[in-house]
């Protein structure tokens, strides 16, 4: 399917810096969390606008300000062993923890709190770490990953207030528009 200019439609949100256009009539934010097999057939989650049905990127900078904090984890190749023994698939519950010797560090764990898949990058680690130190508390499921005993060489995080990562991961209503990738 092509638009006018001929070129392939994007299923992805337009980039901008007005983040209420993800927050619904209610004030409660308008997104959904799918599952999404990506180009390379990999099963992933993908945030959906609810309005459009498009995807929003990881990176989108709407996402911080909106207290959904959406990272692709660094350092998994010095944490291999626990990233292997650890649930780190798509919906995986996590753990974000602010490093004590290193204001600026999160480090991310399975469920267990035992097995390190890595740490969010310094950019957004020093929001996520600000975020942790007022005294909120941040809830977290893995967007990229592996099960335990499979070789786990990326892994991606959603955390956001557990209120907000909740509705995210509520079942998308089928009266919404459908996500753009399936049109």
């Amino acid at each position: 399917m092509a638009n006018e200019g001929g070129r392939a439609p994007s299923w992805y949100y337009p980039t901008g810096t007005d983040e209420s256009v993800f927050l619904g009539t209610d004030g409660q934010i308008a997104l959904h969390a799918i599952r999404y097999r990506d180009s390379g057939s990999e099963d992933v989650l993908r945030l959906v606008d609810d309005a459009t049905g498009l995807l929003l990127g990881p990176t989108d900078r709407r996402l911080p300000k909106l207290g959904i904090f959406v990272g692709q984890l660094r350092g998994e190749y010095y944490h291999q062993a626990a990233c292997k023994a650890g649930d780190f698939s798509p919906g995986a519950p996590l753990r974000v923890v602010a490093e004590p010797d290193n204001e600026h560090a999160v480090a991310v764990y399975d469920s267990t709190g035992e097995h390190k898949a890595g740490y969010y990058n310094k950019q957004k680690a020093r929001t996520v770490a600000r975020h942790l130190s007022s005294g909120r508390t941040l809830a977290a499921v893995s967007f990229r990953g592996t099960r335990p005993g499979k070789s786990c060489p990326a892994v991606g995080v959603i955390a956001a207030e557990p209120d907000v990562l909740t509705r995210l991961l509520e079942p998308r209503p089928t009266h919404l528009p459908l996500p753009a990738h399936l049109r």
